[in-house]
């Protein structure tokens, strides 16, 4: 099975390819949906308002007529109601991994297919953008872009959970308060990276990562594409599966249609803002090859924003994007002085080093520089460090041969001496692991 592959989704008279999102991909679509934010305007650069939600068309995707299909058409998948898969109703689609081997005459006069003759995707109902509201709104932005190099907003609590609905409910409002905390000089980055940890409300650290995630989502500065799981004919996929590639499309046509409804005056790049431009790059004269996206996230986790404080430099095949937010933030002093961020949150395979070096954040009071006390979800932290598919150092790849089990490796760990906090977050670890059915 070929998975985690990065790709482009493009629509266009070629049928449908690959697009890039920028911290995601879109299929750009000519039918915006709002999410209602409180009007807003911005009267020291230009006056954004939201556009007012279009009439739903009488055609939508829930209500196709049967047609032939490319091949046998697949069994139905017992989707919950209310959910992506039913609302959007997806049973009613072409296999995907059929559809997009036939050609694209084929393709074009295929009723029951959800793109139009012309490749574009046909409008999505009202329950079907209900189910992707529900569905995304509550959804990290990261973890939906690339969970494999953001697997730390999965296991760390953070006291305000970074979501796309936090992201498009009020991004009007987010830029105006960016351009108040940079007119404060007391919210600018100092050489004492602690010393203003505390300003996260004055100087609205939130504002500043919802900002720089809107600009990078929306707005293509996000330099590398979305990881998705995509199959081919030879891996002989499921009905699940093979319907769970359209279900990642209609989340990134959910995406695209929020950046779209959007003024473009929220543009970073546009012209009336040069002046936040100049603001920015003032902040940091001696990085010019960071991205204002990054200035903005760093400036966030300087200020004390948690989620921007879990933000840290991802590789790509030709270049690197600037997110160290964990060098700056509130938890910089745990991170660095007591786990190694790499180690956290790679999913490397279990061993005796590993579990002994984090087997304790399943103790008490797991604390941080300053004072600021670390939540972890057990569970999410357990599933990360008990279950495969493993990262397989030697050769570079997502698939570690043979790994040990997570009872064998804390069986072999029992064997040292160990201090009462030790054995007392190895009980925690054996009883969210074994109720997870994780442990073997």
């Amino acid at each position: 099975m070929k998975t985690n592959l990065r790709v482009k989704l493009w629509l266009g008279a070629g049928g449908i390819g690959l697009l890039a999102l920028g911290v995601g991909v879109f299929l750009w679509l000519g039918t915006p949906r709002v999410i209602p934010p409180e009007p807003t305007t911005i009267p020291t650069t230009t006056n954004l308002s939201a556009s007012p939600a279009p009439t739903p068309p009488a055609e939508s995707v829930g209500d196709i007529p049967p047609a032939a299909l490319v091949g046998s058409p697949l069994p139905p998948v017992d989707y919950p109601p209310g959910s992506v898969g039913e609302a959007c109703g997806v049973n009613s689609y072409l296999s995907r991994v059929e559809y997009f081997d036939s050609d694209y005459k084929t393709r074009s006069g295929l009723e029951n297919s959800p793109f139009d003759s012309n490749g574009a995707w046909k409008p999505l109902t009202d329950g079907c953008l209900t189910a992707l509201d529900n569905q995304l709104y509550t959804t990290n932005p990261y973890l939906w872009f690339d969970s494999t190099k953001n697997r730390q907003f999965a296991f760390i609590v953070t006291d305000q959970p970074l979501t796309f609905e936090r992201l498009f409910t009020d991004p009007v409002g987010d830029l105006l308060r960016v351009q108040e905390a940079l007119a404060r000089p007391e919210c600018h980055p100092r050489d004492d990276p602690k010393s203003n940890w505390k300003l996260n409300e004055t100087c609205h650290a939130d504002a500043l990562l919802n900002y720089a995630l809107i600009t990078r989502l929306c707005y293509g500065e996000w330099v590398s594409d979305r990881t998705r799981t995509y199959y081919w004919a030879e891996d002989n996929p499921t009905p699940e599966q093979d319907r769970s590639m359209w279900i990642q499309d209609l989340e990134e046509v959910w995406v695209h249609l929020q950046c779209e409804s959007l003024d473009p005056a929220l543009d970073l790049q546009s012209e009336v803002q040069t002046e936040l431009r100049a603001q920015l790059r003032a902040l940091y004269p001696d990085s010019p090859n960071q991205t204002l996206g990054g200035i903005l996230i760093e400036l966030a986790a300087r200020l004390g924003d948690d989620a921007a404080a879990l933000t840290r430099t991802v590789i790509t095949s030709d270049r690197f994007y600037w997110n160290d937010g964990y060098k700056y933030g509130p938890l910089a002093g745990w991170f660095t002085n007591v786990f190694d961020p790499y180690e956290l949150f790679t999913k490397l395979s279990p061993s005796i080093e590993r579990l002994r070096q984090l087997v304790p954040l399943f103790g008490k009071n797991i604390g941080a520089a300053g004072g600021k006390l670390i939540k972890f979800d057990h569970e999410a932290l357990v599933q990360h460090l008990c279950t495969p598919p493993y990262y397989d150092t030697l050769s570079d790849s997502l698939i570690a041969p043979d790994p040990p089990s997570c009872r064998e490796i804390i069986n072999e760990l029992r064997q040292e001496s160990l201090r009462p906090p030790m054995l007392e977050a190895i009980a925690t670890f054996e009883d969210v692991a074994m109720r997870l059915e994780v442990y073997e």
